[in-house]
């Protein structure tokens, strides 16, 4: 079982505008509830007990909302990301007194996550003895150069992932959602990546980087996660 993760919640919400310039991404409400409600529930029905939430933007408003996570059954801590450089330097943020010699998931907050999404992550982890989960979603050829392309065997087995993809380099309709189990050595492979032509220091460069090295990584290929939107 896998007992901690760390939610990234410091993006800016661009695309949000103008509702993120008063909320934070994390805090829009979708049929009632906050995105990182969602979050929060799936990541404690998976067997998580502890969380670190990476902020940035208006974090005060997320601090308010979360508290010490007892209302989840969580306990929760907060790590502050100074500048928004990928979600590689916001796992960096994480301060080094947390535990780092255990499996850690890894969540994105804008996503509005049904409650057995995590906890199917977790038995894809487990059933295969994996060292790193991701969720995989299909996409578009055109969609797929802003996000990902991750190449599987036919037993779901990770062999490659290219960021942000040129066209020619695609490897198949999956990217990866920002849903991952990874392990403790993660924090070794953050501390060596380069930042990407766009400045970013990208969490899925360090995963790749890990398999490369041997790292057994599967994918459980779900629904994209839905994402806020105006309406």
């Amino acid at each position: 079982m896998v007992s901690s993760a760390i939610l990234l919640a410091a993006g800016r919400g661009k695309r949000q505008r103008p509702y993120t310039d008063v909320t934070p991404k994390p805090l829009l409400e979708v049929d009632g509830r906050a995105t990182l409600d969602y979050v929060l529930r799936a990541v404690a029905k998976a067997g998580v007990r502890r969380v670190c939430i990476v902020t940035n933007h208006l974090d005060e408003q997320i601090f308010d909302f979360v508290g010490d996570g007892s209302k989840w059954n969580l306990s929760a801590t907060f790590a502050h990301q100074n500048e928004l450089r990928g979600n590689g330097d916001a796992l960096m943020s994480v301060p080094k007194e947390w535990r780092r010699d255990e499996s850690v998931m890894v969540v994105a907050t804008d996503y509005i996550l049904d409650e057995n999404v995590l906890v199917e992550l977790a038995q894809t982890y487990a059933t295969h003895g994996a060292d790193i989960a991701m969720s995989l979603k299909e996409c578009p050829i055109e969609e797929l150069s802003v996000r990902s392309s991750v190449e599987v065997d036919q037993d779901w087995r990770i062999r490659r992932i290219v960021e942000k993809p040129k066209r020619e380099e695609i490897l198949s309709p999956y990217a990866a959602s920002i849903l991952f189990i990874l392990p403790p050595e993660i924090w070794k492979y953050l501390a060596q990546i380069q930042p990407s032509p766009r400045g970013e220091y990208e969490l899925q460069s360090a995963v790749d980087a890990m398999i490369q090295d041997g790292f057994r990584a599967y994918g459980l290929l779900q629904p994209a996660p839905r994402e806020w939107s105006k309406g």
